[in-house]
């Protein structure tokens, strides 16, 4: 979504990344995995983190994307484990935030517990966002809105800094389904795809 909530901003004044090691992750590895001890919040320097859980019958759910400014695993200073993994979109830069340092803000400072709240709550909102795009039905109308929530501009433009199996996987939907909706808009005029990035029709509003 593009409504970013700026996790990073907020963490860093709960508990000051200063003393943070950082980390370099290489595409397609793991900042950590499923089941991994918890130590550690983490803010994302540069780059794309995308989270996703793998439930019991062996099938993956994707969570959450994180990208520059964003903060990751907050859930986790209340567990004892990682509840998914955390795997690097692209090359990426962390910052690791120790649990302890976290927990003692919050439990001392009365301004760290209310940005924590406001970063929750803006958490809160944006899987609300996501939730109500996979109840639509359709699947053209599903992409539309999607592109709709990440364009900027007039007409609205969409950068492609992701592949369309990871959007898919966003929004409840095979790859395949996926093509096929931006097949059907394309010819219906709702959007014009480039190299680059998706243009969506101007309505003039």
């Amino acid at each position: 979504m593009t409504n970013r909530h700026r996790g990073g901003t907020g963490l860093a004044g709960i508990a000051s990344p200063a003393a943070a090691p950082a980390r370099r992750i290489g595409a397609g590895a793991a900042v950590f995995r499923q089941g991994d001890p918890a130590t550690a919040v983490y803010i994302v320097e540069s780059g794309r983190i995308r989270l996703v859980r793998h439930l019991a019958d062996g099938s993956l759910v994707s969570l959450h994307t994180a990208r520059e400014g964003d903060a990751f695993a907050e859930a986790s200073l209340w567990s004892e484990v990682y509840h998914c993994d955390a795997v690097a979109e692209v090359p990426s830069r962390v910052l690791a935030l120790p649990k302890p340092d976290l927990l003692r803000s919050l439990e001392t400072d009365q301004a760290a517990c209310l940005a924590f709240a406001r970063l929750m709550a803006e958490q809160v909102r944006e899987l609300r966002a996501r939730l109500e795009l996979r109840n639509i039905r359709s699947a053209p109308e599903r992409v539309l809105a999607w592109l709709r929530v990440q364009a900027a501009g007039v007409p609205g433009v969409v950068p492609l800094d992701r592949t369309w199996s990871a959007v898919a996987e966003d929004l409840g939907l095979t790859k395949e389904a996926v093509y096929r909706a931006l097949a059907a808009l394309e010819r219906a005029g709702e959007i014009r795809r480039e190299a680059k990035r998706v243009v969506l029709r101007d309505t003039g509003i």
